[in-house]
């Protein structure tokens, strides 16, 4: 690791990362070619993150973007969220509540089948839910799962499941469309879940081998959904490299991509034989700092470094303007139950006073390590240094390797560059910021934020209830350790000659069933 170079931003250097020259330089050592490419239906799909040896098809252990892709060709969950994040029948035909919400009724679409042949039972959803809750899989998706009582959840019928909670969740469905909640087959050995995971989805894993390219899928011939998938094969590959990813589409090398860079982009877009598709997202990028470690364990330095964020220039550098700015609170202000507030505006200032105030009158020296295994990092780590060296903010650049960023650097260094999924207000504010939560990145710990996400969950009332979820949000934006200044837009994109495929916001949320190839 060593400390970035540059301390002065330009919109030249940020453009100039995904410049095409220096990709055609990068792109002949991808592992693939397009002679290589048999001449049938197989799409060709890459992941932006760095995938590796850890990668994995268990859903109960999902990780990475590779590792969601690849589970969302394989498997299916009860409940999906449509693109405005509404709850949406996959496996599950339809679900119902008792009146006070604390009894939920699933049942089961008919006539569905593993890819090992067994049919789909609502013994299968108990085994799933049980797996994901023992502490023995010690899946990182448990603690957000913590409203089931593992004993609860009973089949009462060979296609209906019903989950007896301790206490009332009105947004329940929408719980269980999370990355973990993927169906598996009880009849299945749990450790073959990792590389042969037999699932009900539209493709069947043909070969996996964590850390070997490309991971390979084939067509499920019985799929339960009539006439898909359209293609007979996919390859999935990762590409972390953002100006080798551009140029692999541009080139025909590979046939969609989800995870492009929000600048540099024009040259792709007059390509006319490539599609380049964006939609608003709730994706949040983030610089997280542990609120129990010097300097950061003191509540007016996290307020000094957030005054510190020049958020217009991040939106303007960062994202090229495709996004909206945070305001240091993981719910975009679009999504339900959303507090609104005016982004705190870039006071440097301020921000030295308020260091002064901690003790520091002369300001203080962090680490923020960064990495090129998100699209952005990066560019917002160097920005941020920027926009903080006025305020007596000295930060020091380590640029940590991207193929296994998320293990060994993510929630093991004090100050991180980080980046979470859209998600809905409760899903936002409980995978990173409840005391017990397995991804806790801030090491910021409330009783009363807990309390208040109780309360939200059990309130049937539906304004009361958004007072409680705008309550918890408040706390998290004063004195939470999360520098919240960006929500990016979701840019991908396909060849001229792929339909089908719709780019959704919630990035983990993936379905390549209806791609097809029109020449």
């Amino acid at each position: 690791m060593s400390e970035l170079s540059f301390t002065k931003v330009s919109r030249r250097k940020f453009l100039g990362t995904t410049a095409l020259a220096v990709a055609a330089s990068q792109i002949g050592s991808l592992p693939f070619a397009p002679q290589a490419r048999a001449q049938s239906k197989t799409l060709r799909i890459a992941a932006g993150e760095a995938d590796g040896p850890s990668g994995t098809l268990d859903p109960a252990l999902s990780v990475s973007d590779p590792d969601a892709a690849r589970i969302a060709l394989v498997l299916e969950r009860l409940v999906v969220l449509d693109d405005t994040f509404a709850p949406q029948p996959q496996l599950a035909e339809s679900w119902s509540s008792n009146d006070s919400a604390s009894e939920w009724t699933f049942k089961l679409r008919p006539g569905v089948t593993f890819h090992n042949g067994s049919k789909l039972t609502a013994e299968d959803v108990v085994y799933t839910y049980k797996r994901l809750l023992d502490p023995k899989t010690a899946s990182p998706g448990a603690p957000s799962l913590k409203v089931i009582d593992p004993n609860g959840i009973t089949a009462a019928d060979e296609l209906t499941v019903t989950f007896k909670l301790p206490s009332a969740v009105v947004e329940f469905p929408s719980l269980l469309a999370n990355r973990f909640g993927y169906i598996v087959s009880k009849d299945q050995p749990a450790e073959e879940l990792r590389t042969k995971a037999a699932g009900t989805g539209p493709f069947k894993v043909q070969k996996f081998v964590p850390g070997e390219e490309p991971s390979v899928f084939v067509k499920n011939e019985n799929y339960w959904r009539q006439g898909l998938p359209k293609v007979d094969a996919v390859e999935l590959r990762a590409i972390p490299e953002e100006s080798a990813r551009v140029a692999a589409i541009a080139s025909g090398q590979i046939d969609l991509v989800w995870d492009l860079p929000r600048t540099g982009l024009k040259t792709l877009e007059d390509n006319k034989d490539v599609n380049v598709v964006s939609v608003r997202s709730p994706f949040v990028m983030t610089m997280s700092a542990w609120c129990d470690t010097p300097p950061f364990d003191d509540a007016k330095v996290r307020e000094a470094m957030k005054y510190a964020v020049d958020r217009e220039k991040m939106l303007k550098l960062v994202l090229g303007g495709r996004g909206n700015m945070g305001d240091d609170n993981p719910v975009a202000p679009w999504v339900k139950y959303a507090l609104k507030t005016e982004p705190r505006a870039y006071d440097p200032q301020k921000a030295k006073q308020l260091l002064a105030e901690a003790g520091h009158p002369d300001g203080i020296d962090i680490e923020l390590y960064t990495s090129d295994t998100t699209p952005g990092f990066i560019e917002m780590a160097t920005l941020y240094k920027a926009s903080a060296e006025p305020a007596g903010i000295r930060v020091n650049l380590v640029r940590a390797p991207a193929n296994d960023y998320w293990s060994n650097t993510w929630l093991k260094q004090p100050f991180v560059c980080s980046s979470w999924a859209g998600r809905d207000a409760d899903d936002a504010l409980s995978v990173a910021y409840l005391s017990d939560a397995e991804w806790n990145e801030t090491h910021w710990r409330r009783p009363e934020f807990d309390n208040l996400i109780k309360q939200a969950r059990q309130t049937l009332d539906e304004a009361k209830r958004t007072e409680f979820y705008q309550q918890a949000q408040r706390m998290v934006r004063e004195d939470g350790g999360a520098l919240i200044s960006m929500f990016p837009d979701a840019i991908g994109a396909t060849r001229a000659n792929v339909t089908g495929w719709k780019l959704h916001p919630q990035q983990y949320s993936k379905d390549f069933s209806q791609v097809e190839f029109t020449s």
